[in-house]
């Protein structure tokens, strides 16, 4: 648990204002959740995901798994594509942070789809729901990085959902929608050096 969720429990609890599980739930979705990280591994695989982009498979022998990674080899400035294929089966140290971010699967207005049209959507049981207004979605996004539209619940909890948002979802604004969504990790190298 983070410093700034235990200081919220403690206000709350000062406050004499309840605090239940959901509660925590609920402000862990809207506070950012990020970890900078060491680590030393295998570096197994290199896949290109567009330059300056990398995705590494990295495999922790000791530890028995395997790991996927993000890094950009402009920001990342001791490597590049080049030293990286070289390092494949070699091992490297690295620092990263880890994010868990909100990944919108299905947003419903009235209990119809604003993204999937015909089929019905299959969810796991790892998708989570919010319901609430629709807010941060009053244009289209344009260009190639997407936006970042929001749902706020009765509560005034805010759920942020990076997402390109398109006309369909921008006629949604302002107005009470249902989102599906599951919490996804994303693991972003800031420093590398082949071992």
């Amino acid at each position: 648990m983070s410093l700034f969720n235990k200081f919220m429990i403690v206000l709350l609890a000062c406050c004499g204002m309840s605090w239940t599980a959901s509660s925590y739930s609920n402000l862990a979705t809207e506070t950012s959740n990020t970890q900078k990280i060491k680590e030393f591994g295998l570096l197994k695989n290199v896949e290109d995901s567009g330059y300056p982009f990398f995705t590494l498979t990295i495999e922790f022998p000791e530890r028995g798994f395997t790991e996927y990674f993000s890094i950009n080899v402009e920001e990342v400035k001791s490597v590049n594509a080049k030293t990286l294929s070289a390092a494949v089966g070699k091992y490297v140290s690295f620092e990263y942070n880890s994010t868990i971010t909100n990944a919108l699967i299905d947003l419903r207005l009235t209990g119809n789809s604003l993204l999937n049209e015909g089929e019905a959507m299959q969810f796991s049981e790892e998708t989570k729901t919010v319901t609430g207004i629709l807010s941060n979605a009053a244009e289209a996004t344009t260009g190639d990085t997407p936006g970042e539209l929001y749902i706020v619940t009765e509560e005034e909890i805010t759920y942020k959902f990076p997402f390109f948002i398109t006309p369909k979802i921008v006629t949604a604004n302002g107005k009470t929608v249902v989102g599906f969504y599951v919490e996804q990790t994303s693991n972003v190298i800031t420093a590398l050096q082949v071992k």
